[in-house]
């Protein structure tokens, strides 16, 4: 009997009528396009590298004009921007609303008003910081791709800058970009989380 009960029950989830569940499947199990799948690529190679010969794999990026960095460890991925959609009475300055980044709702977040450095730029990709049920993502126009520091040339950051853009700076790095040395702030994720979420409430 308790077989038999069991059939009708399969049943009547398998003939949902609105087709939700079928397009939560196309969804999720849509192929991932190339070029996402080169730059996840490239982030996890750089971990491994960065392991191996003791240098620091850091993902550079332009808010507002500013370079600004994240350890390659604390990035969770890159992905070309998707849709974003507001949320009625939440939405503000910072938190923007939110996007479907690999089939999973994540919070996206202008990162540029988050840490007070400048305009936004239009964006081609979301970086995704956090782990499951804590994740963030944010839109860059300028990514510079992932660098290799040796931890030799790792800076303090002096107080002013650890207490500036929010106290999210956890170090900086000197880089070559243009021919040009800059001195970039690599940006504590941890920190920078907690600053995101704080837009929620």
């Amino acid at each position: 009997m308790a077989k038999n009960s069991e059939q009708p029950h399969r049943a009547d989830l398998a003939g949902t009528g609105d087709g939700s569940l079928e397009r939560m499947r196309a969804l999720l199990d849509r192929p991932l396009p190339r070029e996402e799948i080169e730059e996840n690529t490239a982030l996890v190679a750089a971990q491994a590298e960065a392991r191996a010969v003791r240098l620091r794999s850091v993902l550079v990026f332009a808010i507002g004009g500013e370079m600004l960095a994240l350890e390659a460890d604390e990035t969770h991925r890159v992905v070309p921007c998707s849709a974003v959609r507001r949320v009625p009475h939440r939405t503000n300055n910072v938190f923007r609303g939110l996007a479907n980044v690999a089939g999973e709702l994540t919070p996206v977040a202008a990162l540029g008003a988050a840490l007070g450095v400048g305009g936004e730029d239009e964006h081609t990709h979301f970086v995704v910081i956090g782990g499951a049920g804590s994740r963030w993502a944010f839109g860059v126009g300028h990514l510079r791709g992932v660098r290799r520091v040796d931890e030799k040339r790792i800076m303090a950051a002096p107080t002013t800058v650890r207490h500036a853009a929010d106290g999210c700076t956890q170090y900086l790095v000197p880089l070559e970009e243009d021919g040009r040395e800059h001195i970039v702030a690599v940006l504590d994720a941890g920190k920078l989380i907690a600053q995101l979420s704080r837009s929620l409430t």
